[in-house]
């Protein structure tokens, strides 16, 4: 018996290695590039380890006169290794940053409402409600583009940060009612009934009540709807034409549709692009992991 626990047991180890090696080798495999030379980069075999790290790429991203200089003293064409929009990328971290935060902010709030309102006041059609609001969620995106599109356009919000942040709030708030439903709807309302009959309004119920019980559900929805947000690509490059509103996947993608494109370049460009979001996943790990396993398992 204990032997085929053993075996079992090495049987999940080898498993959750294969995952995790399938995983992070690619993140491992970027952050290695970006340290390397094109030359060292185009060698055969490919270096592993990078044999002479340095943070050029990096500078490059920001002191493109410096990436310029480089590249012309390499020898190298300037029409075929440096991408234009990577003059771009700083501005487009902030409308990132920007766009995501909204979103995330929107839907602690209104979702935190609504999920509240759906699951503890009682009134007729609740139930239809709910299931209309996570209608959005449920249709493909490139489905409803165009009627996005013309809508954003007549109302003059084409190419600004708003008309992405309406779009991805659209895609964020039904997994954010979603989660926060089943999480409520799994906590007794004891407490909250002898609140109302003590005289607290459902506002109150909620502040003081409620709120602190939630919070892992509400870390984990933030994170989520902030990480949507910051990786969406296709809404971005829609309703988006200059820089002054194009968010990171925007640049990185048109920086990689350049012929025989500065392959060091695009992956400290991934990277820095990591940094954000890691950030908040390592701060508030902790409650995202709770909040996702309370809202996915009743």
């Amino acid at each position: 018996m204990a032997l085929n626990t053993k075996k079992s047991n090495l049987g999940l180890y080898i498993a959750a290695l294969i995952v995790v090696i399938w995983i992070v080798f690619p993140i491992y495999w970027m952050i290695n590039l970006s340290v390397q030379t094109e030359k060292e980069i185009y060698s055969v075999p490919p270096y592993y380890i990078p044999p002479n790290p340095n943070i050029n790429n990096y500078w490059f991203i920001f002191d493109i006169d410096a990436a310029v200089k480089y590249f012309l003293e390499q020898g190298m064409s300037l029409f075929l290794f440096i991408p234009g929009s990577i003059k771009d990328f700083p501005r487009a971290i902030l409308n990132s940053v920007i766009i995501a935060g909204v979103v995330m902010i929107y839907n602690l709030i209104a979702g935190t409402l609504g999920s509240f309102a759906l699951t503890r006041i009682r009134f007729k059609g609740a139930m239809p409600l709910f299931y209309l609001s996570i209608v959005g969620r449920l249709l493909p995106p490139v489905v409803i583009a165009v009627p996005y599109y013309v809508i954003i356009r007549s109302i003059g919000l084409l190419d600004t940060l708003w008309s992405v942040i309406m779009v991805h709030i659209m895609f964020t708030m039904p997994f954010t009612i979603w989660i926060l439903n089943t999480y409520l709807l799994g906590i007794p309302t004891d407490i909250e009934d002898a609140a109302r009959v003590d005289g607290y309004s459902y506002f109150e119920i909620l502040r003081k009540i409620t709120f602190p019980i939630i919070k892992p559900a509400i870390v984990a929805i933030a994170i989520t709807s902030f990480m949507i947000s910051y990786g969406e690509f296709f809404y971005a490059l829609l309703l988006t034409k200059t820089a002054a509103s194009r968010t990171i996947p925007v640049i990185i993608g048109s920086a990689m549709s350049e012929p025989r494109v500065v392959k060091g370049l695009i992956c400290a460009m991934g990277v820095l692009a990591m940094i954000p979001a890691m950030a908040i996943i390592i701060i508030f790990r902790r409650y995202l992991i709770r909040g996702l396993v309370a809202g996915a398992v009743k």
